[in-house]
C-alpha cells in the first residue's frame, strides 16, 4: 500500500542526508554579511520554514537569539533533537508561513532555500509577507530567496533523481509547467521499518515569481525592498541567476 503524506513529514528523517550538498555554513555566513552590509544588529531572529534547523543551529552558534517555525511536525522533531544534541536552547513552533501568529516580535526574519516558492500564487505570497510583517519590529529586516525559472529548467525540469541506501531509497521526478510557472515534484521514497521497507509519496509544488512581482507585493504589504542580489553575492541579480536573495525592510508607520 502506498501512503500519500504531506510534504516533508515522513522523509524528514532522511532529509539532511538527501540535502548534504547544501552549504548551510555559506548561507549562514552570507546572512551575517548582509546584516553587516546594512549595518544592522539584530538580537532576535525567526527562521521561517526552518525545516530540520540546519541554518537555525548555525545562527544560534553565532550568538543570535533565534527560534524556528515550520509547517511539518516531522521536520521539527528532527530540529528539536538536533538542537538538543548540540546543547542549544532553541524554541521551535509548528505553523504555516502564510498565516502564523506568535506572541512576539523579531528584529529579523529569514526564510531560505526557496521556501517562499511554496506559496503557489500571488495571494499566498502576499500572505507570507503580511505574516512576517506582523512579527517584525519597526525597521526590521526580512531576508529570503527565490529559485528562478533558469535554475528549474536547467537543473530539474523533466529530470529524475534516485538514490538507494540501507535504510531509505527515493525516486525524485520533476516537471515544470511554462504555462503557470509551477514546478511539480513527485517524490517516492521507501523507509526501512524493521525488516520491511514502507513506501510513501509526496507531491511538492513550487511557483516561480519574477523580481517585479516580488517587489510589487513587498511594497503593497509595507516593505521597502533594499536589494535583489545574485545568491551569495552583493551583485544585482541577472537572467542567469539560479537563486535570488531579497532583503526587505519593514517601513515605519
Amino acid at each position: 500500500m502506498v501512503e500519500l503524506t504531506d510534504p516533508y513529514e515522513r522523509f524528514a528523517c532522511a532529509y539532511d542526508r538527501m540535502m548534504s550538498n547544501v552549504d548551510y555554513v555559506r548561507w549562514a555566513d552570507y546572512i551575517q554579511n548582509l546584516f553587516k552590509h546594512y549595518k544592522f544588529r539584530p538580537r532576535k531572529i525567526l527562521d521561517l520554514a526552518c525545516g530540520t534547523a540546519a541554518l537555525t543551529v548555525l545562527m544560534a552558534e553565532k550568538g543570535y537569539e533565534i527560534c524556528g517555525l515550520d509547517r511539518a511536525e516531522g521536520m521539527l522533531t528532527v530540529a528539536r533533537q538536533k538542537a538538543k544534541d548540540r546543547g542549544l536552547s532553541i524554541q521551535f513552533y509548528q505553523g504555516d508561513m502564510c498565516n502564523f501568529r506568535l506572541q512576539q516580535e523579531f528584529d529579523a526574519i529569514v526564510c531560505i532555500y526557496d521556501s517562499v516558492n511554496y506559496a503557489i500564487n500571488e495571494d499566498e505570497l502576499a500572505n507570507v509577507f503580511r505574516s512576517a510583517f506582523r512579527h517584525l519590529t519597526p525597521s526590521g529586516l526580512f531576508i529570503f530567496d527565490v529559485t528562478t525559472e533558469h535554475n528549474i529548467v536547467r537543473h530539474f525540469h523533466a529530470q529524475t533523481f534516485a538514490e538507494n541506501n540501507d535504510d531509505y531509497a527515493y525516486i525524485w521526478k520533476n516537471l515544470y509547467s511554462y504555462r503557470d510557472n509551477i514546478c511539480r515534484t513527485s517524490l517516492t521514497f521507501f523507509l526501512r521499518e524493521g525488516e520491511i521497507f514502507r513506501r510513501y509519496e509526496e507531491v511538492h509544488l513550487q511557483k516561480i515569481f519574477g523580481v517585479n512581482t516580488v517587489k510589487k507585493l513587498l511594497h503593497q504589504n509595507g516593505y521597502k525592498m533594499l536589494s535583489a542580489y545574485d545568491m551569495y553575492t552583493f551583485n544585482r541579480w541577472n537572467r542567469h541567476s539560479d537563486r535570488i536573495n531579497f532583503t526587505a525592510c519593514k517601513e515605519a508607520g
